[in-house]
């Protein structure tokens, strides 16, 4: 069981099925390791008593039960996440073995809609579990600290409950992967104009710092008659938005372009990828982002001892895929190499 000592403690996550129930994620496999596990807070507003029946409030009731909107932020490892990356995005391919390897191919791309996608989050609290039985993820933040890929992932979940007649336990749970953090050094940039040539190695960039942001917007917060804790949420008029932040040291030949491109709307195709160590024969670990249509939102060129530059990139829809991205169209497809044999949403 559980301990005091967060460090002592396991959380665990797995793919549910009806929501408002819990799945048991007492399993090998379903561990993950984020590193602020224990945020989840239940919420219960009171309900003010204001009569004149009394000089005291003489009641104190209850109303709907909030959502439990909290965030989950990682080390970004390049397995172990595969179902929360897929939840926001929405739609995977089966997994593809690679050769006779242990390798196989994630490939996560933008659905329509992510209604029906959820889990039930666990985490041990001394002798208590608690549990969300059902948590929706609608926001990914890839950023860099510390050398590191950093994940922060923004969670809507319906209630938090620490009597949980289905997980009664955490000792059967593993983690798929607790190595391979992704680490800065292993990243790759290259961007070019989105209907020039596909991209190549005279397209590389170099920022100091970087941020891509995969967000389901305008998440609702449905209560219904006789039910305390929401339904499943579902997105409402807003699309999902895809930010790419680049922020360079110093203003230099290629990004000094940005400025005029900014102003002409002149569009960017990029990728990202960060590749890790060999998992087996000439397959490696890593995580490549494709963007097929980049539209400059916005520009800098701050002043400085030493000038820097710094673009935000809007992630569009594209009619048709460009050189090099046979096949994509939507801002974002996100491509997962690791060891895992499962279907991110399976």
């Amino acid at each position: 069981m559980g301990s005091v000592e967060s460090r002592l403690n396991k959380a665990a996550l797995k793919k549910a099925a009806a929501w408002g129930t819990e799945i048991d994620v007492n399993v090998a496999g379903s561990g993950i390791i984020p590193l602020n596990w224990g945020v989840p807070k239940h919420i219960m507003p009171g309900i003010d008593e204001d009569s004149i029946a009394s000089p005291f409030e003489h009641d104190l009731d209850f109303g709907d039960v909030s959502p439990a909107d909290f965030a989950l932020e990682f080390d970004c490892r390049y397995d172990g996440l595969n179902f929360i990356q897929a939840a926001v995005m929405g739609a995977a391919a089966a997994p593809a073995k690679q050769g006779a390897s242990d390798a196989y191919l994630h490939t996560l791309s933008l659905a329509n809609s992510i209604a029906g996608i959820f889990g039930t989050y666990a985490v041990e609290k001394l002798d208590k579990i608690h549990v969300v039985p059902s948590i929706k993820f609608h926001k990914l933040t890839y950023s860099l600290a510390a050398g590191l890929l950093k994940l922060a992932v923004a969670c809507r979940g319906n209630q938090v409950i620490d009597d949980s007649a289905i997980i009664s336990a955490m000792t059967n749970v593993t983690y798929p992967q607790r190595h391979e953090r992704t680490l800065y050094k292993q990243s790759i940039f290259r961007i070019n104009a989105q209907s020039g040539i596909p991209l190549a190695d005279g397209d590389k960039t170099y920022p100091r710092n970087f941020s891509v942001e995969i967000e389901r917007r305008d998440i609702d917060v449905p209560h219904t008659a006789s039910s305390p804790t929401i339904v499943e949420p579902l997105e409402g008029l807003k699309k999902p938005l895809v930010k790419v932040m680049l922020e360079w040291p110093r203003m230099d030949t290629a990004n000094k372009v940005y400025f005029a491109d900014w102003k002409a709307g002149n569009e960017k195709k990029m990728d990202l990828v960060f590749t890790g160590n060999l998992i087996a024969e000439t397959y490696y670990y890593y995580i490549k982002f494709q963007f097929p249509r980049l539209k400059i939102e916005d520009i800098e060129y701050a002043h400085g001892g030493i000038i820097p530059a710094k673009a935000i990139l809007r992630g569009l829809e594209a009619d048709t895929a460009p050189q090099g991205m046979t096949g994509i169209t939507k801002p974002v497809q996100l491509d997962l190499m690791n060891k895992s044999t499962a279907n991110a949403l399976a």
